[in-house]
């Protein structure tokens, strides 16, 4: 084990020393107890103090006056609800890019085309120490490798001697494979992608990254409220003034993705009634403007 010099970890607290930290080292107003301890035996200390972040005075390392535990839960409930009713809204967009991707590539290059390096562009990843094309058959193939007993796995390794079609090998690849394998793809099969989306190719990389960031933020239970996020999705000049690392720059990338989908108004129904059930919420930790849901609800035009 690696020797710590010059600091001390934190001790553990129980449940009950957990609630006396709160309430007298750091001004949390607990009215509850057991109430709080129930919360506290729910959700991990650590995890749900990151949703109390905003409402600490930080020079002081202490709540605000009059902020409450139930309050704090509640950001995290919100939270959790989010990630909840982006589940479907990411689940459309990654299949419809499965869907343009290998219709691309097979219409183009033909149902194992896209095994030719030639038909790709070359690009280094300096990340893998590896060109990215090579590193993505390496991933198919780790992926073909695990999911073999799948039974359309299984089918095409028996009967087709372990060939996959583009539009199956799609199927096998996690987000961020896909958006790797567009990002390599010649540039007039990019353009091909991008044209169904009204937009180009460049658009289209930054709008599919930050889908991986929140498709992964969404399957790790991360935090969305008030948490920058790394991926920045280009957005037209129209909408440069909310161009931010928060997460409504991210609304407004899949609002152009999915277009007036029903999914898409589904998301923005839902997403106003957990924003209204959220009495501790702060819009602005989020990036959303007093009118975001008009402008989330506006037609996409070309």
């Amino acid at each position: 084990m690696k020797e710590t010099v010059g600091f001390a970890l934190k001790q553990p607290m129980t449940f009950d020393e957990q609630i006396l930290h709160l309430r007298n080292n750091r001004g949390l107003l607990i009215c509850d107890v057991d109430r709080a301890k129930k919360i506290l035996q729910s959700v991990n200390y650590y995890r749900l103090s990151a949703y109390g972040i905003g409402l600490m005075d930080k020079a002081a390392d202490r709540y605000h006056s009059g902020v409450t535990l139930e309050q704090i839960y509640s950001l995290y409930v919100f939270d959790s609800r989010l990630r909840n009713i982006l589940n479907p809204v990411i689940e459309y967009i990654e299949i419809q890019l499965r869907t343009q991707i290998a219709y691309q590539l097979a219409m183009q290059y033909g149902a194992e085309g896209y095994r030719n390096p030639n038909n790709f562009n070359y690009w280094f990843n300096k990340s893998k120490q590896t060109d990215a094309y090579t590193y993505f058959c390496e991933q198919l193939d780790s992926e073909i490798q695990k999911q073999k007993r799948k039974p359309f796995v299984k089918h095409h390794i028996d009967k087709y001697g372990g060939h996959f079609p583009i539009w199956v090998a799609v199927e096998l690849l996690s987000l961020g494979a896909l958006s790797t394998l567009y990002k390599i793809m010649k540039d007039p099969d990019q353009k091909a992608v991008a044209n169904f989306y009204r937009t180009k190719p460049d658009f289209v990389k930054s709008w599919f990254a930050a889908i991986v960031e929140l498709r992964n933020t969404c399957a790790h239970y991360g935090r969305i409220y008030n948490m920058p996020l790394d991926s920045l999705p280009k957005l037209p000049r129209k909408n440069s003034e909310f161009f931010n690392r928060r997460f409504f720059t991210d609304c407004l990338a899949m609002r152009y993705i999915t277009k007036t989908n029903s999914v898409w108004r589904t998301f923005v129904s839902n997403l106003r009634g957990i924003i209204d059930e959220c009495e501790a919420i702060n819009l602005s930790f989020i990036g959303f403007p007093d009118n975001w849901e008009e402008l989330l609800s506006e037609s996409v035009r070309a």
